[in-house]
């Protein structure tokens, strides 16, 4: 079991590179190679909204991109589902109000748990985050996740900070402070085509992330022209 725990988003997702390209098993997801440690714990002390090394080596278009994807109301129609609508609008439940309502009601429980994974769904593409737990311990509002699987170099450091969003939401309508940000990763990949990408973050070059997901990824993606539109 490998733990990652930094005071910036930015930290985490350098030291989580450093893991997974150190640590990673080779492995493959269809046609295309990877890293992969199954099994990673990653925490974040301090999860700020702003972070100096996500805006000076991650991809803008990506952060814009997720934070809009856990938006209330977000509907992209070239996806089978948007974050936002398994928070917000999941089979009619308002999973955020529900969190907040629990949290207000019983300010100590262990229950402010949500899953973003519907039963059977059938779709190809799942939802990678399935788990948000809210905890408030000593004032503080802590927030842990679930993913099934992360892209480390290419969506971990938007994931991240669409998730503190949302955590920063919560404690203004509950009215606490901004606790951790941690949770466990399922698999923890990079794919062979970001390995250089990944060991330069890693060696403190001066290198931006550009993603190429969907043109590098695995054949089903690239196949799929509605991902492009």
């Amino acid at each position: 079991m490998f733990s990652v725990c930094e005071e910036s988003i930015g930290e985490c997702w350098r030291s989580c590179l450093e893991y997974v390209m150190s640590y990673g098993d080779i492995f493959h997801d269809e046609d295309v190679c990877i890293r992969e440690i199954m099994g990673l714990n990653v925490k974040v002390t301090s999860p700020k909204l702003t972070d100096e090394f996500v805006e000076k080596h991650g991809d803008p278009k990506i952060i814009l991109h997720t934070l809009k994807k856990f938006d209330r109301g977000a509907v992209m129609h070239n996806r089978p589902f948007t974050y936002g609508q398994c928070i917000y609008d999941k089979r009619g439940v308002d999973q955020f109000r529900w969190m907040v309502n629990r949290l207000v009601q019983k300010p100590e429980t262990k229950s402010a748990t949500i899953c973003l994974l519907t039963e059977g769904i059938s779709e190809a593409n799942l939802p990678c985050l399935t788990t948000l737990d809210a905890k408030i311990r000593n004032g503080f509002l802590n927030m842990q996740f679930f993913f099934r699987s992360q892209n480390v170099l290419g969506r971990q450091y938007a994931n991240l900070l669409a998730i503190a969003n949302l955590q920063h939401k919560l404690c203004q309508e509950v009215g606490v402070e901004v606790g951790f940000l941690s949770g466990y990763i399922a698999s923890a990949h990079i794919y062979e085509y970001d390995w250089d990408t990944a060991s330069a973050l890693v060696k403190g070059d001066n290198v931006k992330v550009i993603d190429r997901f969907y043109d590098k990824g695995p054949a089903s993606i690239r196949q799929n022209k509605l991902f492009r539109s």
